[in-house]
């Protein structure tokens, strides 16, 4: 190599190149000219330049590499283009696109995770796919197409004529393939040899660099050596070394993340990058320093990786410049695959250099075949995708790599074996692309015997599992990891085999036969493997090895099903593979040639049989290689061939008895488990019965095993098979007519019962035998009525769903059933009644007749609720309760002696045996069961005779002779058979009709027939219903007495009822008290000021759900409590996202962007506080008992104060006491007279004289001076982890720290009387000096503490605080947020505001209100009330510029807490007042309400309103309306050119309708404050209106009784003239006061159609990774932000925790709790934070109503708006947590889901 080098004149070129890249070029050209240009000369640019610009920088961040892309662009990528082109090379490619013809193929190569289409009605198999766009463009997207995701590697297959039956081409392709195309001619001759040679250096360069042994340095030729010059510089840095990482299968994220973050001293956040990046890219650089540096990090990770008997993590150290020059050739592959896109000439080219031999060296292509294991997988992925791109589209090349590929499957496969990366990254995937192409499967099967080859290599897999026997043995504790890996053949085998040959060609024949003897010598290692062996003495020791075994003949099922389809197209090709198959049973014979048989006999006829104990010798249940016989067996007919052909007749050709010996071996060993004599042989038995029937691997094994059967009973003569199936049973005995007699010699009780299940079990094969005919070859019939007979008996047992009806019936080798083709023929599709549920199949009902209760694909569960269910329909129907045996389908030619089986001698023997005993009542062996088969087999010889398929069948007259019709007769009247009466009337009935032609007219009288219990049956219902009838009346005439006593009395003692009532005013009635009595007052009541209707105050008495107890609810008596939830909450937020976490919330006030709020939510069960306190206290000592290791799954998290409510079990964290009704406690104050102005004045006078000072918080404690309380206390030894802390402010930093607190105070009241003058006295009522104490109990006010802890902590996120001014606060924003969410749900449910309020709301709301009321007196600190009273004065009267505006607060949001303090304002004693509905309530609500109406004003769009001019009364009568409007919005700066336009009334009205979310807020707030009751109109829907709720409220509803005060008029000037609102509204700064009311919240509209959904994410990419795709891309519903999930990459920290992005998103956008679709796996996830999390069924359903999370079945889905209706349901009513809760309660999985990952 070093001479080559030498050629290049270095000194002339180096120091030109370094500038533009121009020179080189000119070098290229010149050496191209001269025809000596090489590989090697462009590696001598690249050696130079590619480590200056891609070379890792030593000791710097491996995360944080920066390269110079312009240049190297510049340098190494537009050199290339610049010499293939010889000029521009945009202008050359641009023009060789447009010569182009568009590409016929697609190509695209698909990454893991994007959706795949493939057509179920149009694709050749299940691989055939196409893309997003393809799909959306072709004529598919109207069949039934199938969804799923890509694991990545495969392509799409639009435009492969070959994967389609019909439209191949979808919109896009279909230009290409329509335009001839003519490529090769119109590249110039110059270009095709550069391109030549640029394409070889390229792939040589590539190839050699990235497959480089595992040495550190480059080769040779590479290398920059030291005698040269140095322009670059290289010299005078130091040599720098890489340590590099790879990735690997058996080390965990966690192992290699604490790993290199042990080792090279990063952070937590860079292991997981640099693991991530392992993991995306299979290998990465962690560190770049000197030789020593990095060798001795390798040895260190070695040594930490390979702990715990694990191999060590691969680990290398290389050279900077190799690492550089990897990554440039990884560049040069994407770069080519670019350059291949613009033009077919290019791709051809490039198929040719990939192939040419270079020798000694291989091709570039077998090279990479040959050394793919080694590469990483970044290198793996850029090979195989160029692989697709260049040699993929276009057929020639497909069939020479298909060609090398086969020539090299042998080591291809042998490296995937050893190597451990998943088969979707190994070259060996690539057999898909090539191997399932029909025409070229069929060339490499007839050319290059594919099929020898593949089986080839797995067989040599195979010798090494097998015994000295030959056959195939696994034992548990071997890894089997390359068996496993081995069975990826068989996948490529079904590949080969899927599309069948139309026409055969002697090459084709050689071929596929070489291929089948292999095939045969596999099937014989499975023959007889997992031999069992009845266990007698003791119980088995250790559970055998049977998994591997099934798991084999699962994957193997599908090739063995071909194989057998395509022996049955050629005669050739089937005569020499039953030959063959012949041979080798003989060969493999079951039984010892040497041991004589026995001879048995039996009602005159002897048989030789073969020796063979089952219940002492070893049995199989793997025999494929007989059952590969049976399907060969069924393709002979259509040859006119049969089983004595003269082309079988060959010397070594097994005897029928020894070909069905093996199978009727394993139905004898079955048949004895079920009689329970292999009890000791454990479970893997069972299991292996199991697989044996289910629907995946019966196909191959119970249905086989009984076609051969079939063939024996059609093959050998009827007495002798079942002398042979008798014997085999050990039954012989018990079929001689002695039996009985011989048995009470020796009564063993165990071997009678045994014997009575092994004749069930032997009747239950005869019955299989002669019935089941349903398969193509043995019946007449066709695989659609094969699928039909399935779908019937499914459906017999009961209507089932789409999916599970799917599920019983076997798939072909595409995933299919055939279900389509039939069920609307059999079926009809019912939907559900409401709608929203799975709609089900229903069997037609003429199609019950063919049902067949002993159907042999029925398990016993199956059988007996099958029958159950058909003798109910007939006995509804008024049918006789029995199942006849269905009437049968014509036998084949080949078969036709089956039918004799029913009429031979040994069979009416049996049946003769089993009616005689069962008439004999003495006899010990009978059975209800052998009488039901028996009848069943005499029911299909009558139907067979009947129908006369066969001529031989003279069964009536045979049966005669046995005299089996009186037998069947004297049963009738047998009372030991009653539930079989009715089968026994069919029978005879069935048997007359048919022996009537033979007997002829003579017997004219019929027999008198049994007296069917349908007629008992009959007799007795009318008898039930006549009894019925009778009690009826009875207790008709009872009640009607009772009434008349009960209203006798009422009327008697109508006086003393009256005097109860008014004298204790008590009842202890429950509900609705106060509703029911609202009739009896005024008919428009009013909750407040001075016209107040009485209230009623009902004391009430409860049960407490853990004592039992009654108790009433009084202000002194011990506190009873209701579960509660408080929970942060952004439901109702207006704002999303990084405005939702900036905006801070002002504890004050609910901020009109309804921000993150408490908001409390209860059960409704009601506890006394001490029984809840011990409960709890038993929860937490349970809690701290579990091991630690069990704590993830539980439902609630002790540490956060959770439990269960002790009866419904959902989700609580604090509790509500029960408050008595605030006026019993309270009576309304005086000053009935005081006008509003007047009341303003004086917050005006009072604001006046504000003053504020600081005040230690020492001086705020009571009077008691108590700073926590037992029930307190008792909560703060529970640990915390948690951000909210718990109780108890023991450790308490966030409460220790405030030392002083700003509070504000005024004048005393005196001098507010003095400066109003007359009105002063009205006014100095509202607040009389003395209060009469208001004395509630110390239990109830530690309850009351606890719960405003709970508010407190949740809404700001703090330790619980008892002094802290802040807790009233948030305990009346959390009243106003709930009151506000639940007015939300009414409007969104569309309720009436009080009709249809459920006890759990009714009871929350009364709770929260009544606690809110009291509030203020039980916390006791007076002074801190009277300063926040002072400053919601100040907020709404003073308003001054530096504090908040009128657009910052809710209207409802400040009217709580402004409520709530303000009778507090001039109280300094230790009892304060409690709200009752007086004039000051009024007059808070009116002033709440005016500031309302002006922001609305000033808000709103009133453009809409604009109306004609002629409403001259409203115009003139609303005049000020608009006066103020234009004098508002030009305080505000707004414009008011419009505003004389507008019509006074429309705005008016439009005021009034965006009143309404406020005043039903406060209807229902003051309705619970109060207790004066509704009106009856707020009780119906659509009586809330404007006028009612201003008449319940005792609020003014004209505009001037609201708005026609100066005073009004000056303060809405006040607000209209703040800063901030001139800065809003005139456009300065925008805010989200786009609408005067908010909008209830919708979570995301999600596209009707689910592709639509799954395409759009596929363009989703990671946005923490280099635009790398995201594996699980999650929608949060909430704001329909896309989200990472799942994975390292996007984890942030969280609390100190590093959290997955939607816990994160959750914590951000939803305070806690989010609600997302993970949009690949289709299912709902919500999330509570920080590690709680379910999942649940999505939205969206396909046409059968069904779900389909993981998109299993990939049907197309449509989104059900009334299950997504249920979702925002959920989620808007704060239900979120309680779901988790619920759902992690009801969960069984023992592993428990990192929900925080997620």
């Amino acid at each position: 190599m070093d001479s080559d080098i030498c050629d290049v004149d270095m000194t002339a070129v180096l120091p030109k190149f370094l500038e533009p890249s121009k020179p080189i070029i000119e070098v290229w050209m010149e050496k191209f000219h001269k025809q000596i240009l090489s590989g090697t000369h462009f590696k001598d640019h690249w050696r130079l330049w590619v480590p200056k610009l891609y070379s890792p920088e030593p000791n710097g961040s491996c995360l944080e590499w920066s390269f110079d892309e312009d240049k190297a662009q510049e340098v190494l990528f537009e050199t290339l283009e610049r010499f293939i082109c010889n000029g521009d090379p945009q202008a050359v490619l641009s023009k060789l696109s447009q010569m182009d013809s568009p590409p016929s193929v697609c190509g695209r190569v698909f990454k893991m995770g994007e959706p795949t289409y493939s057509c179920r009605e149009c694709g050749m198999d299940s691989t055939c796919v196409l893309c997003v766009d393809c799909f959306k463009q072709s004529a598919h997207r109207h069949h039934k197409y199938k969804m799923g995701t890509s694991s990545g590697g495969g392509c799409c297959d639009c435009g492969d004529t070959e994967a389609w039956k019909t439209a191949p081409f979808c919109d896009i392709h279909q230009a290409g393939s329509d335009t001839s195309q003519d490529t090769g001619k119109s590249l110039p001759e110059d270009v095709v040899e550069r391109a030549r040679i640029t394409f070889s250096a390229v792939l040589k360069y590539a190839y050699d660099l990235l497959t480089l042994a595992h040495s550190p340095g480059l080769p040779s030729e590479l290398r920059v050596n030291e005698f040269e010059d140095d322009p670059l510089g290289f010299w005078n840095a130091p040599d720098t070394y890489c340590t590099v990482l790879f990735n690997d299968e058996t080390h965990t994220f966690e192992q290699v993340i604490n790993t290199l973050a042990r080792v090279i001293k990063c952070t937590q956040k860079d292991a997981i990058e640099f693991v991530t990046n392992i993991d995306r890219e299979g290998r990465a650089v962690v560190k770049c320093s000197t030789f020593n540096h990095c060798n001795e990090l390798k040895t260190e990770i070695e040594k930490f990786t390979s702990r715990h008997g694990n191999r060590a993590l691969k680990v290398l150290v290389v050279h900077a410049h190799v690492v550089a020059h990897q990554l440039y050739a990884i560049k040069l592959l994407d770069w080519l695959q670019k350059i291949l896109g613009y033009y077919e000439g290019f791709r051809i080219l490039f198929s040719k250099v990939a192939l040419e031999n270079n020798s000694p060296d291989a091709s570039i292509i077998e090279g990479i075949l040959l050394r793919d294991s080694q590469l990483w997988k970044s290198a793996r992925t850029h090979w195989h995708r160029l692989i697709i791109s260049g040699m993929l589209m276009d057929y020639e090349s497909k069939k020479a790599f298909a060609q090398v590929f086969t020539k090299h499957y042998g080591s291809v496969l042998k490296d995937f074996m050893r190597d451990d990366h998943d088969h979707s990254f190994s070259i060996a995937s690539m057999s898909v692309q090539v191997y399932t192409v029909p025409t070229l499967a069929h060339h490499l099967i007839a050319k290059e015997s594919v099929l020898f080859v593949l089986l080839n290599a797995f067989l040599s897999e195979c010798t090494r599992k097998c015994n000295k026997l030959g056959k195939l043995e696994f034992e548990r504790n071997i890894p089997s990891g390359a068996f496993k890996r081995a069975q990826f053949i068989l996948y490529d085998l079904r590949y080969l085999l899927s599309a069948k040959p139309a026409t055969w060609t002697d090459p084709l024949r050689k071929g596929f036969l070489q291929g089948l003897s292999l095939l045969l010598k596999l099937l014989e290692m499975m023959q007889g493997m997992d031999l069992v062996t009845r266990q007698i003495g003791q119980h088995m020791e250790y559970e055998p090895e049977w998994e591997s075994a099934f798991n084999l003949h699962i994957k193997l099922s599908h090739v063995i099903t071909l194989a057998l389809e395509w022996c049955g197209t050629d005669r050739v090709v089937l005569i020499k593979a039953y030959r063959a198959t012949l041979t080798k049973i003989f060969e493999n014979p079951c039984f010892d040639p040497l041991q004589s048989g026995d001879v048995k006999e039996l009602v005159d006829h002897s048989v030789t049989c073969l020796p063979y104990d089952v219940s002492t010798q070893p049995i199989s249940v793997h025999l494929p290689l007989s059952r590969f016989l049976a399907g060969l067996h069924l393709h002979l007919e259509k040859y006119n061939l049969n089983f004595l052909s003269q082309e079988f007749q060959i010397t070594h050709k097994p005897t029928p008895e020894q070909i069905i010996e093996p199978v009727l071996r394993t139905q004898v060993m079955i048949s004895q488990v079920h009689a329970g004599m292999w009890r000791r042989n454990g479970y893997s038995l069972l299991n292996q019965l199991y697989f044996y029937h289910n629907v995946k691997c019966r196909s191959e094994m119970l249905d086989r095993d009984i076609v051969l059967l079939q063939i024996g009973a059609s093959l050998i003569e009827s007495n002798e098979f079942l002398i042979h199936v008798l014997n085999k049973f050990n039954l012989l005995n018990w079929a001689h007519p002695q039996f009985e007699q011989n048995a009470l010699k020796s009564p063993e009780e165990d071997s009678m019962r045994q014997t009575m299940s092994l004749v069930e079990e032997f009747l239950s094969l005869l019955v299989v035998l002669v019935g089941e005919r349903h398969t193509p070859g043995v019946g007449q019939v066709t695989h659609n009525d094969r699928t039909k007979k399935e779908i019937i008996h499914q459906l017999c047992i009961k209507p089932l769903p789409h999916s599970e009806l799917n599920k019983t019936l076997p798939e072909d080798v595409n995933h299919e059933t055939g279900m389509e083709h039939v069920i609307d023929e059999v079926a009809e599709f019912k939907k559900p009644p409401q709608g929203t549920g799975k709609g089900v199949y229903e069997l037609k009902p003429e199609y019950f007749e063919q049902y067949n209760v002993f159907f042999y694909h029925y398990s016993r569960e199956e059988l007996s609720k099958s029958e159950e269910a058909q003798r109910k329909r007939r006995k509804l129907s008024g049918e006789l309760e029995c199942c006849p045996p269905p009437p049968l389908p014509p036998l084949s030619e080949g078969f036709l002696m089956i039918s004799n089986l029913l009429q031979c001698d040994v069979m009416l023997h049996v049946m003769h045996i089993v009616l005689e005993r069962s008439v004999n009542l003495r006899a010990r062996s009978f059975s209800e069961t052998q009488l039901h088969k028996v009848l069943h087999l005499i029911g299909y010889a009558l139907l067979e005779e009947e129908k006369q398929h066969c001529q031989f069948m003279l069964f009536t007259e045979r049966a005669e002779k046995w005299g089996l019709e009186g037998l069947i007769e004297e049963l009738s009247t047998s009372p030991r058979v009653e539930a079989h009466k009715d089968l026994l009337a069919w029978t005879l009935i069935k048997y007359r009709k048919v022996a009537a032609p033979r007997r002829g007219p003579v017997q004219t009288v019929p027999a008198p027939l049994p007296e069917t219990s349908g007629q008992n049956e009959r007799t007795a219902k009318e008898e039930k219903e006549w009894r019925a009838k009778m009690a009826a009346q009875k207790r008709a005439k009872i009640m009607a007495q009772m009434t008349a006593m009960q209203k006798n009395f009422m009327k008697e003692n109508a006086k003393l009822f009256e005097t109860t009532l008014v004298e204790s005013g008590k009842t202890s009635e429950l509900s609705g008290s106060s509703m029911d009595l609202s009739e009896s007052f005024e008919l428009k009541p009013v909750a407040l000021g001075p016209n107040q209707t009485t209230k009623i105050n009902l004391e009430r008495t409860y049960t407490c759900i853990l004592c039992q107890e009654d108790q009433t609810v009084t202000a002194d008596s011990p506190a009873l409590v209701l579960a509660a939830f408080v929970q942060q909450s952004t439901v109702l937020s207006q704002q999303r996202g990084e405005e939702l976490a900036l905006n801070e919330p002002d504890p004050f006030y609910l901020q009109s962007t309804l921000g993150p709020s408490p908001h409390t939510g209860t059960c409704g069960h009601v506890m006394h506080s001490h029984c809840w306190q011990k409960y709890f206290d038993n929860v937490l000592a349970k809690e701290s008992r579990r091991p630690y290791r069990l704590r993830q799954p539980t439902s609630f998290d002790v540490d956060k104060h959770e439990f269960l409510c002790p009866l419904c079990e959902c989700l609580s964290n604090t509790v509500l006491p029960l408050i008595p009704p605030l006026g019993s406690l309270r009576q309304s104050r005086s000053g009935q007279s005081l006008k509003f102005e007047t009341w303003i004045k004086a917050l005006q006078i009072a604001l006046k004289y504000k003053s504020e000072g600081f005040f230690a918080m020492s001086s705020l404690k009571n009077a008691a001076g108590r700073t926590t309380n037992p029930s307190l206390q008792s909560l703060e030894t529970s640990p915390s982890s948690s951000p909210e802390g718990v109780f108890g402010i023991a450790d308490d930093t966030e409460g220790e720290g405030i030392v002083a607190q700003q509070l504000f105070s005024t004048c005393p009241i005196d001098q507010i009387i003095t400066e109003l003058g007359e009105s002063g006295e009205e006014f100095s009522n509202l607040f009389p000096t003395v209060e009469s104490e208001l004395k509630l109990s110390y239990n109830l006010t530690e309850m009351i503490f606890l719960f405003s802890q709970a508010t407190y902590t949740r809404g700001l996120g703090v330790n619980p605080h008892l002094e802290d001014s802040r807790v009233p606060l948030l305990t009346w924003k959390s009243c106003a947020y709930t009151i506000r969410s639940l007015e939300c749900l009414l409007q969104e449910l569309n309720k009436p505001l009080f009709g249809e309020l459920s006890s759990r709301q009714q009871d929350c709301l009364e709770g929260l209100v009544r606690l809110c009321g009291v509030l203020a007196n039980a916390w006791n600190q007076p002074r801190v009330i009277v300063s926040h009273a002072l400053h919601l004065c100040s907020i709404m009267l003073d308003n001054h510029f530096d504090g908040p505006c009128i657009l910052d607060w809710d209207g409802f949001g400040i009217l709580v807490p402004f409520a709530l303090a303000m009778p507090s304002l001039f109280m300094s004693g230790p009892t304060m007042p409690v709200p009752t509905g007086s004039v000051e309530d009024l007059f808070a609500l009116q002033l709440v309400f005016v500031s309302n109406i002006v922001k609305i004003l000033l808000t709103a769009d009133f453009t809409k309103g604009i109306l004609p001019m002629d409403v001259d009364d409203a115009q003139q009568t609303n005049e000020p309306l608009l006066e103020l409007l234009t004098a508002l919005r030009r305080e505000a700066g707004m414009d008011t050119s419009q505003i004389h336009e507008m019509n006074a009334h429309t705005i008016w009205l439009q005021v009034k309708e965006w009143s309404l979310p406020f005043l039903r807020c406060s209807a229902l707030f003051y309705h619970f404050l109060t207790g004066v009751p509704a009106a009856t109109v707020l009780n119906e829907l659509g009586g809330d209106t404007f006028e009612n709720l201003c008449s319940y409220l005792g609020l003014p509803s004209t505009y001037e009784g609201l708005m026609g005060a100066t005073i009004i008029r000056t303060l809405a000037l006040r607000w209209a003239s703040h800063s901030k609102v001139k800065q809003v509204l005139s456009g300065a700064q925008s805010g989200p006061y786009e609408k005067p009311i908010p909008s209830i919240n919708q979570l995301v509209t999600l596209p009707t159609d689910y592709s639509e959904l799954i395409n759009t994410v596929s363009m989703f990419t990671c946005p923490n990774s280099d635009h790398d795709d995201s594996r699980n891309p999650t929608m949060c519903l909430v704001c329909g932000e896309m989200l990472c999930s799942q994975s390292y990459c996007c984890q942030t920290e969280l609390n100190t925790n590093l959290v997955g992005a939607c816990t994160f998103h959750a914590y951000m956008c939803g305070a806690g709790a989010g609600i997302f679709l993970r949009v690949r796996e289709c299912e709902v996830l919500l999330l509570a934070t920080p590690n709680r999390g379910c999942f649940m069924s999505p939205p969206y359903l396909d046409q059968y109503g069904e779900t389909d999370q993981g998109l299993r079945r990939g049907n197309p889905l449509r989104l059900c708006p009334d299950r997504y209706r249920k979702l925002h349901l959920l989620w808007l009513s704060h239900g979120i947590h309680e779901e988790i809760a619920r759902a992690l309660e009801s969960t069984t999985t023992i592993l428990s889901t990192q929900w925080q990952h997620l």
